[in-house]
């Protein structure tokens, strides 16, 4: 069993010493190379890789990584949120991608819900403040990831599902994203990963 719920929503635009921007290093790399290392492991023991996500991932389209520039979308000012959104749509695309080439393994991708953590309460403050009412205590936030790693093989059907409250959720809600997840793209992301997985850029 292997989860990824590593993340982070920075402010401003941080770079670790393999010349990583910090968002896509511990969102995007991280979570790749360690599922790089871990899937043979993984495949002869029927292992599970689960993946949080985000439901911001709806906003966001899949970014061209074949392009100059490795952040494709923040573009001249840097935008944390946005940013935070795009890994979290490159992580839905890695899980499909996963699913495809380790049938032998079981991914999925998921999204806790709003949930108060700290990290909300520090990325988000005003989000924080509006919606706290109504936002999932960790527990709560975490009961998919648990029923995805616990339940029994026959409830989860095919492999590279997005998931949210122990139901499949479609991966685009908007035309325009959709739109943007072409299969180019998808070579390009993978390709760039595994690229930043080795030499760090």
């Amino acid at each position: 069993m292997l989860v990824h719920n590593a993340g982070t929503l920075s402010k401003q635009r941080i770079v670790n010493s393999a010349g990583l921007e910090s968002t896509l290093a511990a969102q995007v790399v991280g979570p790749f190379l360690m599922t790089e290392t871990l899937v043979d492991v993984l495949e002869r023991s029927h292992g599970r890789v689960i993946t949080v996500s985000s439901g911001g991932m709806y906003a966001a389209a899949l970014a061209d990584m074949s392009a100059a520039s490795p952040e494709p979308l923040v573009g001249n000012s840097y935008d944390g949120t946005r940013q935070y959104a795009t890994a979290k749509r490159m992580q839905v695309t890695l899980n499909e991608l996963w699913a495809q080439r380790r049938p032998g393994v079981h991914f999925a991708c998921m999204h806790p819900g709003w949930a108060d953590t700290p990290g909300v309460r520090t990325a988000l403050p005003g989000f924080a403040r509006l919606t706290g009412p109504f936002l999932r205590d960790a527990d709560q936030g975490a009961d998919t990831i648990v029923w995805l790693a616990a339940t029994d093989a026959s409830n989860l059907g095919a492999s590279g599902g997005f998931w949210s409250d122990r139901a499949r959720r479609p991966i685009h809600r908007l035309g325009s994203t959709r739109r943007s997840d072409r299969p180019d793209r998808r070579v390009a992301l993978w390709e760039w990963c595994a690229r930043a997985a080795t030499t760090g850029s």
